[in-house]
């Protein structure tokens, strides 16, 4: 489970002394079990199917007829404050009471909420008064604003942009299925991503000629994931499979080697987790399956520069986990 969360959702942002015994959350039972993980791993799942969705375009015009560019996006959705706790009402668990902490504190971290101490989170109690009672404390949070200055799930993407006829380009996004780790560990991953830049103002009467550039665009993303969990279980899998849809207008004005652009729209995202095998103490098989829906209204603002055939561009969007992109390219046409 540790490397799952290391690898799956903050890769290389965090290190191995930051991973979190998550296999606590199973003590009371796959029931229990998932519901719990559900809270807790929450943000950092939202969190990346926003990343994920953001960095499909720097400019609202399209390529010409066989132009062509490659772009390498590094996109980071910051996690709200109020995702950084969640509250667990013990009706809704079976056989399982909760005790405030030692300060008092009800609340949980989520996995990317502040790293606390065991003595300040809540214990969770499963089989209360019984000579089978655990009593334990959750896992912490990653407490990555107090280590990094800021609290983010990030989200690389890697695209080419192909010019084609009626002022349209075609985004693609495609990573072959990759396979990485020593065998027990080993982490495969692919992607495959399909966009559609259009050129509207060339139909409307009136505006064709003036100096902007205005788009509709059209994307949707899939990923998946799946980590060896345990060398000596061969049939423990992790899965994380994310997909999602962006749909945007788009406006643009290209002033000298500087382009400034601003969009507004829509986007989804669904993302699903696993746990597959069997598991000790657990006599379900394929005990957790977690989904995350999410959906709502995106404004973004942006920058690109151009020098010769690089390009070097910067966004912010507002939506429900605000994201930030940066990256860099090749353009041509």
């Amino acid at each position: 489970m540790k490397k799952i969360i290391l690898i799956f959702i903050l890769g290389a942002f965090i290190t191995s002394s930051n991973a979190q015994d998550l296999d606590k959350f199973l003590e009371g039972g796959a029931e229990n079990g998932e519901k719990l993980l559900e809270g807790y791993l929450e943000p950092a799942f939202v969190g990346f199917g926003y990343a994920l969705n953001s960095g499909w375009y720097n400019t609202g015009k399209p390529h010409k007829v066989a132009g062509f560019d490659l772009t390498i996006n590094a996109n980071l959705a910051y996690v709200p404050q109020d995702a950084q706790f969640f509250k667990i009402n013990p009706a809704d668990y079976n056989n399982m009471t909760t005790a405030p902490a030692e300060n008092g504190q009800t609340s949980y971290p989520t996995i990317m909420g502040p790293n606390l101490e065991a003595d300040d989170i809540p214990y969770l109690v499963f089989d209360e008064g019984t000579e089978d009672e655990i009593r334990i404390t959750a896992p912490t949070g990653l407490g990555m604003e107090e280590s990094l200055g800021s609290n983010f799930v990030p989200a690389p993407s890697v695209q080419i942009g192909i010019g084609l006829i009626k002022n349209t380009e075609l985004k693609l996004r495609l990573l072959p299925e990759q396979t990485f780790g020593d065998p027990g560990e080993q982490f495969t991953t692919k992607m495959f991503g399909l966009g559609v830049l259009h050129d509207v103002k060339q139909w409307i009467p009136g505006i064709k000629n003036l100096p902007f550039d205005l788009s509709g665009f059209f994307a949707f993303n899939t990923m998946k994931n799946s980590m060896e969990i345990n060398a000596d279980v061969p049939d423990q899998i992790g899965e994380f499979n994310v997909s999602g849809t962006t749909l945007q207008g788009i406006i643009s004005k290209k002033l000298s080697v500087l382009t400034v652009y601003g969009g507004v729209g829509f986007s989804t995202s669904k993302v699903n987790f696993k746990m597959k095998g069997t598991y000790d103490g657990i006599p379900e098989v394929d005990p957790i399956d977690i989904e995350y829906k999410n959906g709502g209204l995106r404004a973004n603002v942006g920058a690109r520069l151009k020098l010769l055939i690089f390009t070097f561009h910067a966004e912010y969007a507002v939506q429900k986990y605000n994201t930030l992109t940066a990256g860099f390219g090749i353009s041509i046409r």
